[in-house]
């Protein structure tokens, strides 16, 4: 299961504006905002899972492409496609394909997923900068306003240049943590229509989840 704490969706936002200065730390308010503006984004990323009760970590590989509540992420194991209203999830060792509604599936998380509800949930604890790749960075540290918090702490790694969030590190109350690297971050990139569909190979089981569905 923590391998499921994914993404990418971002990889999810208000609209207030982003702040105006290069040398203060944005408002989740802000990075809300910057986020509900973007066309799309495109990354790879690196994903640790870890916890507190269990030995060792958990990472993953892959590539993600973001468009609002859209979102394709492809690892070596696992495609997780959503068009916003159904999730397709592809596991090619298990020759199938679970289909399902797409707010069924809450277990991914992305930086815009994240941002969707931080404003309301999460306190700026602290802000410092930083450098990361070689670009200079806003580190924002959150904690959870209340009980309805998903996770207890965060970390946003914000790049000053566009505002962009290339690092997520959250710990949930189970004390369960993800830590979310991305890179070659592309803004805005040309999507083909296709990108946030998916059609199951020749062959494979489709297991369909939903209420209307037919398995």
């Amino acid at each position: 299961m923590l391998r499921r704490l994914a993404l990418v969706g971002l990889l999810v936002v208000l609209s207030l504006p982003l702040a105006a200065s290069a040398q203060e730390a944005p408002s989740l308010q802000a990075l809300q905002a910057r986020y509900d503006r973007l066309q799309g984004l495109q990354a790879a990323f690196t994903q640790v899972t870890s916890s507190e009760f269990a030995n060792g970590s958990t990472q993953l590989t892959g590539s993600v492409l973001l468009a609002g509540n859209k979102y394709r992420v492809e690892t070596p194991a696992q495609t997780v496609v959503t068009n916003g209203t159904t999730t397709w999830i592809y596991s090619p060792a298990d020759s199938q394909v679970v289909v399902n509604d797409a707010d069924a599936e809450t277990s991914t998380i992305t930086p815009q997923a994240f941002l969707t509800t931080s404003a309301e949930a999460y306190n700026v604890t602290s802000t410092r900068s930083a450098t990361r790749g070689g670009t200079p960075h806003h580190v924002v540290s959150l904690s959870a306003a209340g009980s309805s918090a998903r996770f207890k702490e965060a970390t946003l790694w914000v790049r000053r240049s566009d505002q962009i969030i290339t690092r997520l590190r959250a710990t949930d109350r189970n004390g369960a943590t993800l830590d979310l690297r991305l890179r070659d971050i592309v803004v805005d990139p040309s999507l083909d229509a296709a990108t946030f569909s998916f059609s199951a190979p020749r062959g494979v089981e489709v297991v369909d989840l939903r209420p209307d569905g037919s398995n």
